[in-house]
């Protein structure tokens, strides 16, 4: 599947409306959570933990685990930009665009299949039609 530039801007836009911010051109930062529960984001973004840990700790149950969704520009790239560094407590998980808009389009479809509140994914799409009436710019 591939998305031309006026669906980048759509996207990203709803993105910053979720709370994201904007810090280089071609990605976009958002909280682990945008991309809904453990359960169905773990494959993707891995489990809502320190990826250095084996394991998640029940004391603190809030992880400010980032994910980093980018375009036009690589992988490595990203990782420059945005590195893991367990003596700070920060942690990026790193998603190619397409991949990310795909899983959403996926989880929201698999949620009402299975009779599934996907209400704040269902609102991600309503930002996205949403957006998709303005200008191009930036949200914040």
């Amino acid at each position: 599947m591939t998305f031309g530039k006026e669906m980048k801007s759509i996207i990203t836009a709803c993105f910053l409306t979720l709370g994201a911010s904007a810090v280089h051109a071609g990605e976009t930062i958002l909280p682990y959570s945008a991309f809904g529960p453990q359960a169905a984001a773990y494959e993707l973004i891995g489990m809502e933990w320190w990826q250095w840990d084996t394991h998640g700790d029940g004391t603190d149950p809030d992880y400010p685990i980032k994910v980093v969704v980018f375009w036009d520009q690589t992988r490595e790239e990203t990782t420059k930009r945005h590195p893991v560094d367990e003596a700070k407590l920060q942690d990026f998980r790193y998603v190619e665009y397409t991949k990310a808009v795909e899983y959403m389009e996926n989880t929201i479809h698999d949620f009402k299949e299975a009779g599934m509140d996907a209400s704040s994914l269902e609102r991600t799409l309503a930002n996205l039609k949403e957006t998709k009436k303005k200008p191009n710019k930036m949200l914040r």
